[in-house]
């Protein structure tokens, strides 16, 4: 078996999920590719997810972030330089989860870092998700990628992903966020460069074969970063869909129902038992032809009279949660 290792020199999205795209189609029937990259101020999307739900992409692009999905399943995650992203691709008779775990998990070790792999796709230092995973199979190959939090801004974590407060309530669970934590919390001389020279060093350990260097040249698979960077393959397969709101706060009940199309509110319909219904009235006009998102509906209400249940109902809309 040959193995093939690249250092991406982007730190653009889609050029670097659209090169892992690209080597599905180029891996041979002997050869092993083990790929590090990068991702600059982005969200990254699970093949089926609906970017608007995910995602706070009007205050994500507004920031200059880029918003990109990915090839495999799993939920959405923040990229910035303080990760570091893996990618192992096999044809099928050589693909070995265990075996890239061991990768991972023993580099870590080298580190001083004792991690282990916890449920369907996490690895865990203390209780702590360092590292979330996701796979997808094309043809002939299967691919095996996942981030690694080195030092990430766990503030812009938290700013851009949304999760549905609403929707844990119906299921009875007040919160699933998971704690997550930087590997640079449990060593603190950990830098980018020292994690992949480990990583490359525990590769060849595991798999008891040395790595061959390959240069990425962009140009190979231009058709493929069009795909990853258009707004069809970003925002779809779901880019029209139904918002529902339902819950309780101390100033009365709420029902909201948002039909949104393209990222933008078509029409709002609240129901309420709250003292104030004419301010009821006033916010499904406000919600209208503007942005799903937290600042746009936040700027649209105006009235600021009531400003607390507009935030309650916000909450409700736009709940952050830790990295999924």
């Amino acid at each position: 078996m040959k193995a093939i290792y690249v250092l991406s020199p982007f730190t653009n999205p889609y050029l670097n999920l659209a090169y892992e795209d690209w080597m599905m189609d180029q891996i041979q029937d002997d050869e092993i590719l083990f790929y590090l990259w990068q991702n600059q101020h982005t969200v990254v999307i699970g093949k089926n997810q609906n970017a608007y739900k995910e995602c706070k992409v009007s205050e994500l692009e507004n920031d200059g972030g880029k918003l990109a999905r990915r090839s495999s399943g799993g939920g959405a995650v923040y990229h910035d330089l303080g990760n570091l992203n893996f990618t192992f691709i096999a044809p099928h008779h050589q693909y070995d989860q265990h075996k890239q775990l061991r990768v991972i998990l023993l580099a870590l070790n080298k580190l001083g870092i004792e991690a282990k792999f916890a449920g369907r796709n996490d690895i865990e230092v203390d209780g702590c998700k360092v590292s979330g995973n996701a796979f997808a199979k094309k043809r002939n190959n299967s691919l095996h990628h996942g981030t690694l939090l080195v030092d990430v801004k766990m503030e812009d974590l938290a700013k851009y992903l949304n999760v549905s407060k609403a929707k844990m309530q119906s299921k009875g669970v007040d919160s699933v966020r998971k704690r997550v934590a930087n590997l640079k919390q449990f060593n603190s001389e950990l830098t980018i460069p020292l994690l992949i020279e480990t990583l490359k060093a525990s590769f060849e350990e595991v798999y008891q074969i040395k790595l061959n260097e390959k240069i990425m040249d962009s140009l190979q698979y231009q058709d493929r970063i069009d795909k990853y960077r258009s707004k069809e393959w970003r925002l779809n397969p779901i880019e029209n869909y139904q918002a529902q709101v339902e819950t309780k706060f101390s100033w009365g009940e709420i029902q909201a129902f948002f039909q949104v199309k393209s990222g933008k509110i078509i029409s709002s319909t609240i129901y309420s038992d709250a003292m104030n219904p004419d301010f009821i009235e006033h916010l499904s006009k406000s919600w209208k032809d503007i942005p799903y998102d937290l600042i746009s509906m936040r700027n649209a209400v105006g009235n600021k009279e009531n400003l607390e249940m507009v935030e309650d109902i916000l909450s409700a809309c736009f709940h952050t949660e830790e990295q999924a």
